[in-house]
């Protein structure tokens, strides 16, 4: 998320990563969905861009290395997962 210089690349990268999850989702994922929580709070916690960092790098890294845990989420989970993806970049946004 933190490629892009715009909203829409933000919300595209975590879109893209998440369609296959979709399809495939069908467990249980309270973790994933409490740890993605924490890090849209943290995201949304910080006064400079530089500090939205971390927490963004957060959200590509599951959609790279934790790519089972996000296609075991049930659709509710994967839903409050993604909606914790895009409140964090969007609070990035408005620190660019």
């Amino acid at each position: 998320m933190i490629f892009g210089s715009s909203s829409h690349v933000s919300r595209s990268f975590g879109l893209l990563a998440g369609f296959a999850v979709v399809a495939a989702a069908c467990g249980g994922g309270g973790s994933l969905v409490a740890e993605s929580t924490e890090q849209a709070d943290g995201a949304c916690a910080c006064d400079s861009f530089e500090c939205t960092t971390e927490y963004i790098k957060w959200f590509n890294e599951v959609s790279i290395t934790r790519e089972d845990d996000l296609a075991g989420l049930n659709s509710a989970d994967y839903d409050a997962y993604l909606a914790n993806s895009l409140r964090a970049a969007d609070c990035q946004d408005e620190l660019r």
